[in-house]
């Protein structure tokens, strides 16, 4: 008798112990995991969609560009209705009726709206050690009416991170080599080609 009342005993504290067990996993699994902080630093304080005007200097070459707001008329086939709405589109200041690659422009829009650094190194007076004693690319971008200015310096060869100062402040950044990339063209390769259809000729029998 006093056998079964231990092994029952021995059962009893099994269930308890393994109770505890399975609700210790359950807790645990329920716990969010926990995730890094994002290292990435921003860079500015406005939206791609706050953007109006982008001049960017590389090489020998300045480039010049602007948003403008059009009001275009819709007429609809069935009805006659004309609606109105207005659309926005980006220009060459200085050739304003050159038609632009709008995607383009649209990519160098995203860059700067989104720029982070991906390390901040500080305060570094030795700026020809990193490109930007002269600089390989300058950006001024207007948003909100304020004018904001980035001087993009060397690649790094191990990263391929680019070394990024901002107009105003004195820490040296490094910034994806995305965010100058998107700057690579002139004003001639900003301008959409068009391409004329041309129709076939009359073969002469």
């Amino acid at each position: 008798m006093k056998q079964k009342r231990l092994l029952l005993f021995v059962l009893v504290g099994l269930v308890v112990v393994l109770g505890a067990g399975l609700a210790l996993v359950t807790h645990l699994a329920a716990e969010p995991e926990e995730t890094e902080d994002d290292p990435s630093i921003a860079l500015t304080d406005y939206a791609a969609a706050d953007i109006t005007a982008i001049q960017y200097t590389r090489g020998d070459e300045t480039v010049n560009l602007e948003r403008i707001t059009e009001t275009v008329e819709t007429t609809d086939e069935e009805t006659g209705e004309v609606t109105t709405e207005e659309e926005s589109r980006w220009i060459l200041t200085d050739r304003p009726d050159e038609t632009v690659e709008q995607t383009l422009i649209n990519s160098m829009t995203t860059a700067l709206g989104t720029l982070t650094a991906t390390r901040d190194l500080g305060e570094n007076e030795s700026l020809a050690q990193f490109g930007l004693d002269e600089p390989v690319l300058t950006v001024c971008a207007t948003a909100n009416g304020e004018d904001h200015i980035y001087y993009y310096g060397d690649t790094n060869e191990v990263t391929g991170e680019v070394y990024l100062m901002v107009e105003g402040e004195t820490s040296l950044y490094t910034v994806s080599y995305t965010s100058l990339n998107v700057f690579q063209y002139t004003a001639d390769e900003l301008i959409q080609v068009i391409t004329a259809e041309v129709e076939p000729e009359e073969s002469s029998e």
